[in-house]
């Protein structure tokens, strides 16, 4: 890319400062594709394609009444599904979203019937998807539906039940009577601005995703050069007679190898 830049500078005639600045340009372009094609990558790897960071949020009372459900629905632009599409089989067999909130509630009402005291939270994990469950007041149930690949942080998790509890205090009543006319038309606002802010939250996970993937590639990448030399030196200690071509492709293979299984690791960078 350089050399093809230098060729352009004779046939245009471009002045040194004209050819360094597209030098330059080009050099960014390039590197802005590389980042945007390991973006890709990364999200694909976390089927972000699929699966969005966080599903969706049921808040539910003790005894399993739904009573607000927030979800990161787009099937136009990210054929991102509401949560009873993850937790089903099949388009014609969707789960009841009264039933899973009755179902989680059940976890709640054993921990009272046995020696598990102060019981704060669960978290039940799936290949695809997984759950954690928030009781908060002794009365309601916050149940966060995630991509399974994900980890909220302690910051993430803070800021998700500080979001909750502010809500279920400042409107008590409405949620201790929810059947009532008022208390429904309060909550289906509260429901509308929940899922603005869920859809926030997914967008600012995901910033923060890409954030800490180029921060961890960069950490491993310094890694990765330091451990080079060595492995070509370890390599040509024990492989004597060996070509040096094939040593370095050897060489080459198992810095891949390891630089590959090291992205794989989910290091918290915050």
């Amino acid at each position: 890319m350089f050399i093809y830049s230098i060729l352009h500078t004779y046939k245009f005639g471009l002045e040194p400062l004209d050819f360094y600045m597209k030098s330059l340009n080009e050099f960014r372009n390039y590197e802005d594709m590389v980042d945007k094609r390991l973006v890709e990558i990364a999200s694909l790897s976390y089927n972000f394609n699929k699966i969005p960071p966080i599903i969706g949020i049921i808040i539910a009372n003790k005894f399993g009444n739904t009573l607000m459900v927030f979800e990161y629905e787009d099937r136009i632009k990210n054929n991102y599904g509401p949560i009873k599409s993850y937790l089903s089989k099949n388009d014609k067999n969707f789960l009841d979203i009264d039933l899973i909130s009755m179902y989680f509630s059940s976890f709640r009402a054993f921990a009272g019937q046995t020696n598990i005291q102060n019981l704060s939270n669960l978290e039940i994990h799936g290949s695809n998807i997984k759950v954690q469950i928030y009781f908060l007041f002794d009365n309601y149930m916050i149940i966060l539906f995630l991509n399974s690949k994900i980890d909220l942080n302690l910051k993430n998790k803070a800021q998700i039940v500080q979001y909750f509890e502010d809500m279920l205090s400042k409107h008590e009543f409405e949620f201790k009577h929810f059947n009532a006319s008022h208390s429904r038309k309060v909550i289906r606002i509260l429901e509308a601005k929940g899922t603005a802010w869920l859809k926030n939250l997914n967008k600012k996970y995901k910033q923060f995703f890409e954030n800490e993937f180029f921060k961890k590639h960069e950490i491993i990448d310094i890694v990765m050069n330091q451990m080079f030399p060595i492995i070509q030196k370890e390599l040509g200690e024990y492989l004597i007679g060996i070509p040096e071509d094939i040593l370095l492709n050897i060489s080459k293979e198992i810095r891949n190898k390891i630089q590959d299984k090291m992205c794989e690791f989910n290091i918290d960078l915050s």
